[in-house]
């Protein structure tokens, strides 16, 4: 009660702030009938809804009260039931030992009618063996396989119901395996006949795929049996003879062995037959590998059951088979450039659109296994870089023993037709051989050209140290016997321009061959190495050159700066005349290399007068022959530097003032002191 009184009193406080929200103003006194006709609408329609809820909620009590009470009845009719059921299953038990007979006798009758279903086919089986095998020998596999499987259908019932009998007669179970021996013998048959198919099912494919498709379609049947085969094995513990066939199983074997034949059959010369073998080999069995996928992918498709999945089936045949091949070309041991062709026909033929790649076939083989492990290419790789390297090595040499050949002989060098230089063709011989293998190397992949690269500047330098040591050999032993060599200088001349060329050709197969944006440190650092090997080996060889032509001069040096010297011009003169004689033989040196020889001879020229000058061989015993001798020695500076001039007139980057400037500045301070 204190609730709905506390309901009440809200509902009025509600009503009375609701009039006088509605009262405010005075003009709304006009309106009050109008607000209370829609309050009185509203409450009546308000109380229609809560009598309809009510009404509503009411027929739902009554509803739910009917459905109890018609449960009750039946829980109450079940119970009833069960009580009577109850009751009559005490009878149950009595009346199964009374019903026995009924049961052994029901036994015998299945036995009999499973019995008179297969006299028929027991009584015709050598009449149905002959027919089976006339059919298969006609190629009528669908007729053949019929007959088959009613002749095995009643030898596996007959062996079924002799599983079943309490008391099983080994006998009786002897007795009827032979008297079906024949059957598993024409199972064989057609199991043999349909490998037979299944052996030339490319080649079939193409004239009568309706002979694969029954071959097909006697295995499935075949493995639907072996299926329930096993399940009544499960259930009763009997197998059939003969079960399970694995038909399929032993068809993909047969696929298998087919390709196997097949790429095999590809290799049909040796080594010692062909030296082109093994190309031959790689791209006959690139032919029939294609043309074999595109028959499968067009063909077979329409003829094998989709989950036979048969194109990924062939592809990874094919490559199976193609692996264990190519493993065994590589346990028998490859020669010469068949490791470029089998690592370039890995690498880029197979996957490439030659092959697998080609819109034809369409296979990604990164989702196969590797054709050669990674360590068996790695090997491979490794192998044709060590004979490569000892291909450089022996050819190296034979070209260093073929210099020194030369150097001994009695004929002066080759000239270059448009420099006149002395040279040999071993510098372009080198880097010819150095590209074709890399060239070669780039059919295989960037990484293993990279390698052989490296590989190629490593032999070089040391070609290019071999070269100096024989170089040396060959200086010293000029210089030990003059007269044995006739054409020292022009060989000289030669090695010079030969160690130029190195670095230049150096520097081109770098520009042509460096990957671009490769960063490799150790690689660099042997490619400088290289350059300065040769460049090394030219700077020395012209100091040979020039050790040669002051070994002539060097007596004339001796007499500067003495009393046969200040009235004699014979010393200076000679010098000139000597290097002049040489010089016509310098100029057989390329443009670059003849400049530094001018250099590093006008140096060594100034620093012997200097240190002559510097000697104090000769007193000057008055002023005027001090002033005598100043003015000698500033003429021959100019006739010196004159001689230079003559001979780099052709010459750019050199100046043949300034050392001689030197001499000038040095005859004028010498004057100043006495």
């Amino acid at each position: 009660m204190s609730t709905m009184d506390e309901i009440e009193e809200e509902s009025r406080l509600a009503a009375e702030k609701m009039v006088m929200n509605m009262m405010q103003r005075p003009g709304q006194l006009e309106k009050v009938e109008q607000y209370k006709k829609r309050i009185t609408h509203k409450k009546a329609s308000i109380e229609a809804q809560l009598k309809s809820a009510v009404q509503g909620k009411l027929d739902g009590v009554r509803v739910g009260l009917k459905q109890l009470e018609e449960c009750l009845d039946d829980v109450q009719q079940i119970s009833a039931k069960m009580d009577e059921l109850e009751e009559l299953l005490k009878g149950v038990p009595p009346l199964v030992a009374s019903l026995q007979a009924v049961r052994e006798e029901d036994s015998r009758h299945s036995q009999y009618v499973t019995a008179m279903d297969s006299l028929k086919h027991i009584f015709t089986v050598p009449e149905s063996v002959a027919k089976t095998k006339q059919w298969i020998g006609e190629g009528k596999l669908l007729h053949a396989h019929q007959c088959l499987s009613d002749l095995e259908n009643s030898r596996d019932d007959l062996l079924y119901e002799l599983h079943r009998l309490p008391n099983q007669s080994s006998h009786d179970k002897i007795m009827l395996k032979a008297y079906f021996e024949d059957v598993e013998m024409v199972s064989n048959l057609l199991e043999k006949q349909i490998k037979l198919i299944l052996a030339r099912t490319l080649n079939t494919v193409r004239k009568e795929p309706t002979v694969i498709v029954t071959a097909l379609r006697i295995i499935e049947r075949e493995e639907k049996r072996d299926q329930m085969a096993l399940q009544q094995q499960d259930q009763s513990g009997f197998m059939p003879p003969g079960r399970p066939k694995n038909w399929r199983t032993k068809a993909f074997e047969v696929l298998e062995c087919a390709v196997a034949q097949r790429v095999e059959g590809t290799r049909v010369d040796e080594r010692e037959d062909n030296k082109l073998w093994l190309i031959r080999y790689l791209e006959l069995t690139r032919q029939l590998i294609l043309e074999d996928l595109r028959v499968v992918k067009t063909l077979c498709v329409p003829c094998f059951p989709p989950h036979y999945d048969i194109v990924n089936k062939y592809v990874n045949m094919y490559h199976t088979c193609l692996s264990s091949s190519l493993q065994d070309i590589v346990q028998n041991g490859l020669e010469g450039n068949e490791y470029v062709t089998l690592l370039s026909w890995i690498l880029n033929t197979y996957p490439g659109t030659e092959l697998m790649g080609s819109p034809e076939v369409d296979v990604d083989v990164s989702t196969l296994p590797p054709l050669l492990s990674e360590e068996t290419m790695q090997k491979l790789q490794d192998e044709y870089l060590q004979k490569m390297e000892s291909n450089y090595m022996e050819w190296m040499e034979k070209t260093l023993e073929s210099e020194r050949a030369e150097w001994a002989g009695e004929r002066s060098p080759d000239v270059e037709p448009h420099t006149r230089a002395f040279h040999t063709h071993a510098p372009v011989i080198i880097f010819q051989m150095i590209d074709q293998n890399l060239q070669v190397t780039e059919t295989i992949s960037k990484d293993i050209t990279f390698k052989a690269l490296l590989l190629s500047i490593d032999q070089v330098t040391r070609f290019g140290n071999m070269y100096r040591e024989g170089v040396i050999q060959f200086k010293n032993a000029h210089f030990a016997d003059r007269s044995r060599v006739a054409y020292f200088t022009h060989h000289m001349i030669t090695i010079v321009n030969n160690s130029e060329q190195m670095v230049r050709l150096a520097q081109q197969t770098q520009a042509r061959r460096w990957p671009p944006a490769r960063h490799h440190p150790p690689a660099e650092r042997s490619f400088e190495r290289l350059l300065a090997t040769f460049q090394s080996l030219r700077d020395e060889a012209a100091q040979f050159l020039l050790e040669e032509a002051f070994l002539d001069l060097e007596e004339h040096f001796d007499d500067l700066f003495t009393s046969k010297w200040l009235t004699s011009s014979i010393p200076v003169d000679t010098i000139c005349v000597t290097l002049e004689d040489y010089f016509q033989d310098y100029n057989h040196l390329r443009e670059k290399n003849f400049e530094y020889v001018i250099n590093e001879a006008q140096n060594l020229v100034y620093k012997k007068y200097i240190t002559a000058m510097l000697s104090k061989k000769i007193t000057f015993k008055t002023v005027e022959e001090a002033q005598q001798a100043a003015t000698k020695i500033v003429k021959e500076a100019n006739q010196i530097r004159s001689f230079f001039r003559r001979i780099a007139s052709n010459a750019e980057g050199i100046n043949v003032d300034w050392p001689f400037e030197v001499i000038s500045v040095l005859a004028e301070v010498s004057i100043s002191k006495i």
